[in-house]
């Protein structure tokens, strides 16, 4: 018989944008101001019950970053990581989404406000940068290579991605 695992579901959120006066596709990227050892990351965070690992990836994207107008595009795919010894569970699985929005600002920081977990407080350094040259940090970037031509399709198909 099969055992199941008690596991932490996590999702991670690649927010994507391709204004017109701008060349070139931009993903939003997080630095902590508090914690320059985090490196560059893309919002993420656990999952609360009843939420989908989608819905988890937008709520953690405006929670962390402040960003508006989102438009969700679709999840990618998921990652298994063994992490004992540092959570309540043994394994966490974080699924990758994608989503868009025409957010007009380069950079800006912003607070995690009170949203009842371990990010109260926390301050960010929020950017868009080049996907090319976005410098996500951990491994994060696992997925994302998948998302650009999933974005461009769904753009040249006008579906409900900006132009």
């Amino acid at each position: 018989m099969p055992e199941f695992l008690e596991f932490r579901q996590r999702g991670t959120a690649y927010v994507l944008r391709d204004l017109p006066e701008r060349p070139g596709l931009e993903v939003l990227v997080m630095l902590h101001r508090d914690r320059p050892e985090a490196g560059v990351q893309v919002p993420g965070g656990g999952a609360r019950p009843g939420e989908t690992p989608g819905e988890t990836a937008m709520r953690e994207a405006v929670e962390e970053t402040g960003v508006r107008g989102l438009v969700f595009g679709e999840v990618l795919g998921s990652k298994l990581m063994a992490v004992p010894d540092w959570r309540d569970y043994d394994y966490q699985v974080s699924t990758y989404s994608w989503m868009v929005t025409e957010d007009p600002r380069d950079a800006w920081d912003h607070t995690v406000v009170e949203t009842g977990d371990e990010d109260d407080g926390i301050r960010m350094r929020c950017e868009f940068r080049p996907v090319e040259a976005s410098g996500i940090d951990w491994g994060l970037d696992f997925l994302l290579g998948l998302a650009i031509p999933r974005f461009e399709a769904r753009r040249g198909a006008g579906l409900g991605v900006p132009a």
